[in-house]
């Protein structure tokens, strides 16, 4: 089976759970659509995770990216052994990683060892910024907040990096009537709120030829969802 589940925010139990509940195997495949990690403690511990996973597909999220921007001063500073003074772009970098939930990143990042942060390191520039798929002959974009500067004659390959992770998606547009488009990002109660929905439990948002994941695993009430691309079942920890 095909898997899919985004905005794990660093909530390592909810992950494991979902990956008994899904009773996920060696012959199945699990992609997670960003944001694994900040505001939750252990991403890392997710993200080292699925790195030892051949069949875990991790995407990029904007939470990936601002770690990316601000790691290598952090590993400079850890690798020399004393604090170094950091550059104003790097002070910068490191400041706007805190203010978006990045400081238990931080934390756990400090206290792995040498070859997991070698293993993290080696990791996280493999993500994607998408994936398209065929499952059940039925075609998916996978990203992980939507498509910013959407035009549907432009190839997916020439947006820029950004288009894929910080926008909010249009609920009016139908991004492409032959694939169905599946994102993160936006928690799906504020999605169900949009379209004047009744407040309901966090669940997965299915409208036209989108599909939302991120149910809010992080936040108060929120659950961290999971959807079976071959059924369309979904599973909730």
């Amino acid at each position: 089976m095909i898997y899919a589940m985004s905005d794990i925010h660093g909530c390592y139990e909810k992950y494991r759970d979902m990956l008994e509940t899904i009773k996920f195997a060696a012959d199945d495949t699990l992609y997670v659509l960003g944001d694994v990690l900040d505001r939750g403690p252990d991403g890392f511990k997710i993200l080292l995770d699925m790195a030892a996973r051949p069949n875990v597909v991790g995407l990029l999220g904007n939470h990936e990216l601002l770690a990316a921007a601000a790691l290598p001063s952090l590993l400079r500073t850890m690798r020399q052994g004393e604090e170094q003074p950091l550059s104003k772009t790097e002070q910068e970098q490191m400041q706007k990683w805190i203010q978006n939930g990045g400081k238990p990143s931080i934390l756990q990042f400090l206290q792995l060892s040498g070859e997991e942060t070698e293993t993290v390191c080696k990791y996280m520039p493999k993500l994607s910024a998408y994936k398209e798929i065929m499952v059940q002959g039925r075609q998916f974009v996978l990203v992980h907040a939507g498509l910013e500067h959407f035009s549907p004659a432009r190839p997916l390959e020439e947006y820029d990096l950004e288009d894929f992770l910080f926008c909010r998606p249009d609920l009016d547009t139908t991004y492409f009537p032959d694939k169905t488009l599946v994102f993160g990002h936006t928690p799906t109660r504020l999605l169900h709120r949009q379209i004047g929905e009744p407040e309901q439990p966090d669940r997965i948002f299915h409208r036209g030829t989108m599909i939302g994941l991120d149910c809010g695993c992080v936040y108060s009430g929120g659950r961290l969802g999971c959807l079976c691309l071959d059924t369309m079942e979904e599973f909730y920890v």
